[in-house]
């Protein structure tokens, strides 16, 4: 390993022993131990003892997104959600992101579109593990071509690892965090009006037949705006979407009958 890796690896562990915050901690990581591998932007997310991950540090990316991104049920059509439940690395290059996560689209903020399309660029997510069971993931960017050897993904197992430390033994502490200092989130999920009004009538179990008869259009046009709907929410069929679209606030909480 070349010598300015392991001195980068070297002072972000002494960093780290001194429990920084989770914002403190993503900046040495980008900045310091990541810069050798060229990575330019980070997040980690923290599997805080419930179905979904929680952002605790974000350096590089912009504020309004981390803010909108901050809680993510582990079911949502993610990379960093799919990393975390496959326990392996995914890379995918900006230009081809919303077309492999069609939510991400869908609920693309205009500050962010530039980015996610620049040429060159991709996003890195890895799993975080500590002793075999996954606590987390983290969200990486390279703003160059990736052509990484063995040696430097190995480089990159080290710096997670390292991270999977810290985060074990601080992650409700780095969770409350963030909660208080975060930037309120806000996540719109952009779907028609029509597509708004479809899933809505699943939420309340109708047929396409009936949501055809009540909206006026034909059944081929209720099926293809549904597909459509489960394209951008990543799931397979009626029941699971109505579920997906109530734990991202598309659609109100089923109400428990007395």
């Amino acid at each position: 390993m070349e010598r300015d890796r392991i001195t980068a690896l070297t002072y972000f562990l002494r960093f780290l022993a001194g429990n920084p915050d989770g914002d403190a901690a993503t900046r040495a990581m980008v900045l310091g131990a990541l810069a050798p591998v060229h990575i330019s932007a980070g997040q980690v997310y923290a599997h805080n003892g419930a179905d979904s991950l929680e952002l605790v540090g974000n350096f590089g990316y912009d504020d309004e997104e981390a803010a909108a991104f901050r809680a993510l049920p582990t079911t949502l059509p993610l990379p960093v959600c799919d990393t975390f439940n496959s326990m392996r690395a995914i890379v995918v290059a900006m230009g081809q992101l919303t077309h492999d996560y069609p939510f991400l689209e869908a609920s693309q903020h205009d500050a962010t579109e530039a980015a996610h399309n620049a040429p060159g660029t991709h996003m890195i997510c890895v799993p975080v593990i500590n002793s075999g069971v996954p606590i987390g993931a983290m969200s990486l960017q390279r703003e160059t071509e990736l052509e990484w050897t063995s040696d430097e993904w190995q480089y990159l197992d080290g710096v997670t690892a390292a991270v999977g430390m810290w985060l074990n033994n601080q992650r409700s502490i780095l969770v409350d965090r963030w909660r208080r200092t975060a930037p309120v989130p806000h996540r719109e999920v952009r779907i028609s009006d029509r597509q708004r009004q479809i899933l809505e009538l699943i939420g309340n179990d109708r047929t396409n037949g009936e949501i055809a008869k009540e909206l006026g259009y034909s059944i081929p046009t209720i099926k293809k705006d549904l597909q459509s709907i489960m394209r951008i929410l990543g799931t397979q069929d009626r029941r699971a979407t109505a579920g997906r679209a109530r734990e991202i606030g598309l659609l109100p909480e089923r109400r428990i009958r007395d």
